[in-house]
């Protein structure tokens, strides 16, 4: 079983590493993934991220008080979210406590990492998320057992670490280049991936329909870095349209740069609304 690591910050990668390192331990079946150690010198980073994303069975998101708000994290989280269940999603803490959380991270099941029952449930749902062979339970509890302490101790010293105030911005992008990068790959894939069909109306419409999935998983995520929620998202000639809300305060109001931004990126105009059918701001972006 495939399971992806997601980290943003020094803190937080040292956590994905000790993660990666330590679960077969305990699994065997399970093969993480973690960018910082498993992209090769020299590869393309944003598409093996990627391609780890698609191929990927359960998410493991290493989240500390100074990354919660990272655009990557919650990039990554709502990928995970949108190819299988909530459940296999599982934000994985340090020095935080489950009631920390806010945004979009808030509605999967959190792990604290310093809790050696918390950590052995989320060993526990990745056994029998697994879709193949499964570990007996006592022989799960056994191999917990014995490898829980290192991974304590790894945790530990994860938390004993000073904070960098540069080791978090170097690692930062602007959201813009971050989601529109992602959403031109994954256009360029569909685009790749219509050439080799053969017939051309099948193509179009391959392509008009893994054109809009794209297009909905960028708006999703972008509306997420803001701590806005996406309820729904509704595509014609004309114009996009996106009911939206923000969760904490309704009155919190979307800039004009950022609906320019993703009228832009789905090169058609946009008008987000509110659940009640109210408009809330409409791009000015016209497109032929």
């Amino acid at each position: 079983m495939k399971v992806f690591l997601s980290w943003s910050g020094e803190r937080s990668r040292k956590v994905a590493e000790a993660l990666k390192y330590w679960i077969p331990d305990v699994i065997q079946e399970i093969d993480p993934w973690v960018s910082s150690q498993d992209i090769a010198k020299g590869g393309k980073g944003i598409e093996e991220i990627t391609h780890e994303l698609a191929a990927t069975d359960f998410g493991i998101i290493c989240v500390t008080p100074e990354n919660e708000a990272s655009r990557w994290i919650n990039l990554e989280a709502g990928s995970l979210a949108k190819q299988f269940r909530i459940a296999h999603v599982a934000p994985f803490l340090i020095d935080m406590k489950i009631a920390d959380l806010t945004g979009p991270l808030s509605k999967f099941q959190a792990t604290v990492g310093e809790s050696r029952e918390d950590v052995r449930k989320l060993i526990g749902d990745m056994n029998r998320a697994s879709s193949g062979r499964t570990v007996a339970e006592d022989r799960l509890q056994r191999a917990f057992t014995r490898s829980w302490p290192e991974l304590e101790q790894a945790l530990k010293e994860v938390r004993r670490a000073p904070l960098s105030d540069g080791g978090r911005n170097s690692i930062q992008r602007s959201e813009a280049e971050v989601l529109e990068e992602i959403l031109l790959l994954v256009r360029k894939q569909d685009y790749r991936g219509a050439d080799l069909e053969g017939k051309t109306n099948q193509e179009e419409e391959k392509l008009s329909r893994s054109r809009r999935i794209s297009g909905n998983e960028f708006i999703l995520a972008s509306f997420a870095k803001i701590g806005w929620q996406v309820t729904n998202s509704s595509w014609d000639n004309a114009e996009v349209r996106i009911t939206a809300q923000h969760p904490g305060n309704n009155e919190v109001p979307l800039s004009r740069d950022f609906i320019e931004r993703i009228a832009k990126s789905l090169e058609r105009p946009v008008v987000v609304i509110s659940d009640s059918g109210n408009i809330l701001i409409r791009s000015g972006v016209e497109f032929p």
